[in-house]
């Protein structure tokens, strides 16, 4: 049902490799989401298995937009552009390309996808659609954990470093971002277009400033980050494959 999705997603994946990319670490780690709801889909797992591979498909359409926008050098949304920006400069560590790229993904795109497959009373149904997705999202967090053990060993002394309990991580909770999500989809179902173009754009710019806030933390934190940074593998195709768990091969 998302076969093609994935093929798409795997395909960045595999570019990022090719070309050094540090885009490719959110993609790769993305890679493992998509794939695992293209099992659950394939296996029965989901109550109603239309409904969410149409959530999938607007969800992750809205990222592989932002990345087709960015590679024909056209300005995605300001979300996307504040992550795919950090990529161009050395200091920013893995973790840090992993919030912003959550962060834009889950932050904005989340609330918008909701909207989109479930507009106006509709958004009530789509709960429950909205929850799997959580987790799967929450399964996925010691798999990340490990790979950045692996990327660089002083990951295992950043405590929650996904940031999946209401103790941040680099200003960034998944929890508190999933709920913001809901809360933000819930919203833009019962806008009106000029209003839901509005409070997008409002989001965006917020959303923006988080991001902004995750690549400068702050002095400790910076300082912390930086010495992560200084002993992350040093390749980026090496941490694109380790992220990926070798999945893309």
């Amino acid at each position: 049902m998302i076969d093609e999705l994935v093929s798409e997603m795997r395909a960045v994946v595999e570019d990022a490799r090719d070309r050094g990319d540090a885009n490719g670490y959110f993609a790769a780690m993305y890679l493992g989401v998509t794939t695992a709801i293209e099992r659950g889909l394939a296996d029965g797992s989901f109550a109603t298995p239309d409904r969410l591979a149409a959530l999938t498909r607007a969800f992750a359409g809205r990222y592989l937009e932002a990345v087709r926008l960015s590679r024909r050098g056209e300005r995605p949304t300001d979300s996307w552009d504040t992550a795919f920006s950090a990529a161009r400069t050395w200091r920013p560590t893995v973790l840090q390309h992993l919030l912003l790229g959550m962060n834009a993904h889950i932050n904005l795109d989340l609330g918008i996808a909701c909207a989109t497959v479930a507009p106006g009373t509709e958004i009530v149904e789509l709960e429950a659609d909205f929850m799997e997705i959580n987790e799967i999202l929450a399964g996925l967090v010691k798999a990340v954990q490990d790979r950045l053990n692996r990327v660089s060993p002083l990951y295992r002394f950043v405590d929650d470093v996904t940031g999946d309990t209401d103790r941040a991580v680099v200003n960034f909770s998944i929890a508190r971002a999933r709920r913001d999500a809901w809360q933000f989809a819930t919203s833009l179902a019962s806008d009106d277009h000029e209003t839901a173009s509005r409070r997008i754009r409002d989001q965006d710019l917020s959303v923006s400033r988080l991001g902004s806030r995750i690549l400068r933390p702050g002095r400790l934190a910076a300082t912390g980050l930086l010495g992560i940074r200084a002993t992350e593998k040093r390749h980026p195709s090496e941490i694109i494959d380790i992220l990926a768990g070798h999945s893309t091969r």
